[in-house]
This record gives C-alpha cells, sequence and structure tokens, in this order.
C-alpha cells in the first residue's frame, strides 16, 4: 500500500477518534464555570502537549539523523566501488575485464534486485554473492601487478565495510516504547477535551477534529521516517546510479 494511502488513512483515523470522543464524552451543555480551575487545566494541557511535542521531536531527530547516515553510507560505498573499478584499471588485461564486469554486476544488482528488497527489511543473497565474486576475483588476479591489486583489496574493503553497515540499518529503529508512549500521549491530547466538557456541538466537534488530524499525520510521519529504505523518504538508489556513470566514464 501507498504510504501516501497510508498517511490519508491515518488522518482520517484520526479525525474518527476525535469525533467517537468527543461525541461520547462531550457534554450536552457546557458545565458551570465554577466546576472549572483554570490554572490546573492549564498545567495538565501543558503537560500533555508537552510530552506529545517531545516524544514526536525525539523520534523525528532520531530517525532523521539515521536516515542522514543510511544516505552518507550508501555513497560511502559507491565511491569505494569507483576506487575499486578504477585500481582494477592497473590488473592484467583478462583480470581487469572480469573484475570490472563483477563490479558492474553488483553495482545493477544493488540497484535493481536489492533496493527493492530494503524497503522490506532486507538484503539482497545475489548481491552478497555477487560482492564475494569481485573479492575471489581480485584475490586470484596475476600478482605481477601486486599495487593495483593491493589498492583494489583496500577499497573493495571499503565496500564490505559500508555495505555490512548498511544491512545493519535496514533493520535499525527507534524503541518500541517509544511508539507506544507516543501514541498514549496523542490520545490523552485528543481526550482532554472532551473529558474537560467540551460541548458536543458541530462548531466544537470540527475543531477536535482538526487536532485529532494533526496528531495522526504527526504519528504516521515519525513512523515513514523510521524506515531509512522505504519510500516516500527513504534512501533511493542513486548513489549507485551514479556509481554506473563513473564505471562508464573510467572505461571510456
Amino acid at each position: 500500500m501507498s504510504m501516501y494511502v497510508v498517511s490519508l488513512l491515518s488522518v482520517l483515523g484520526g479525525v474518527a477518534f476525535a469525533v467517537l470522543l468527543g461525541h461520547f464524552l462531550g457534554q450536552e451543555q457546557r458545565l458551570a464555570s465554577v466546576e472549572f480551575n483554570g490554572q490546573a487545566l492549564s498545567l495538565i494541557g501543558g503537560v500533555l502537549l508537552s510530552s506529545f511535542i517531545l516524544l514526536t521531536g525525539f523520534q523525528v531527530a532520531g530517525s532523521w539523523s539515521a536516515l542522514s547516515t543510511a544516505r552518507s553510507r550508501t555513497y560511502d560505498e559507491a565511491r569505494a566501488l569507483g576506487d575499486t573499478y578504477w585500481a582494477a584499471g592497473g590488473l592484467a588485461s583478462p583480470d581487469r575485464v572480469k573484475v570490472r564486469a563483477l563490479l558492474r554486476q553488483y553495482t545493477s544488482d544493488v540497484r535493481t534486485v536489492e533496493f527493492p528488497e530494503l524497503a522490506h527489511g532486507h538484503t539482497s543473497p545475489e548481491a552478497w554473492h555477487a560482492l564475494d565474486q569481485v573479492r575471489a576475483a581480485v584475490g586470484t588476479a596475476a600478482p605481477g601487478h601486486q599495487t593495483a591489486k593491493s589498492a583494489a583489496t583496500t577499497a573493495l574493503a571499503t565496500v564490505y565495510e559500508t555495505r555490512t553497515d548498511r544491512a545493519a540499518e535496514v533493520k535499525a529503529g527507534m524503541p518500541r516504547i517509544t511508539w507506544l508512549a507516543m501514541l498514549v500521549a496523542g490520545g490523552f491530547l485528543i481526550a482532554f477535551p472532551p473529558v474537560l466538557g467540551l460541548t458536543a456541538t458541530a462548531r466544537h466537534l470540527v475543531a477536535l477534529c482538526f487536532v485529532g488530524a494533526a496528531i495522526a499525520f504527526a504519528i504516521c510521519l515519525t513512523a515513514q521516517l523510521n524506515h531509512a529504505f522505504q519510500h516516500p523518504f527513504g534512501v533511493r538508489d542513486t548513489a549507485f546510479t551514479f556509481a554506473e556513470s563513473r564505471f562508464h566514464q573510467m572505461d571510456g
């Protein structure tokens, strides 16, 4: 299901939740003013709002940091692939052709096969196998070109390191307890006006719907940011498209 559809459904869910609370908990008529304690209610409302903002901000900051790190690591991997491809140019002709062909295959597998798999939370065995083939080809290259072989091995080690980091980031995410706390805080924030004595008039219910929609959208947005490789905010395969362009430039 499209994440845009999920966002819309989340907002509608927040609106429906607000309407139900307002309808069943709201008062038929406004309570007498003596039943209100302005300072106490302001304190409670402020605590609820601050709690939700704090939890949401914590989630967004943590998820955005993880997203930025994942994106940076893909470019580090792409640069290391370019370095390996360049170093392979110093190998003997048969080895150079073989290593470069395997590097192109690996990069293509990551871009076309693995990235769709990353959105579902796991890496591609085909891409791992293609990278292992590159390492095997470099390791068995003719010993007469040791400098190029050593440079290719060093760059390839960086590819493995950044790829392993990327595999770890696929499973990373904010702790579940923070999600539960944010949902509870959002629910309390929506329920606060009806519990306080909000009258169940059409105008008040519409205003409460705006609150429910805003809170639901904030929660949905943070949930989408929590997955570093899922659309619409996730890391894309741009770095590996760039790497393939560099391969063509070095070939030409």
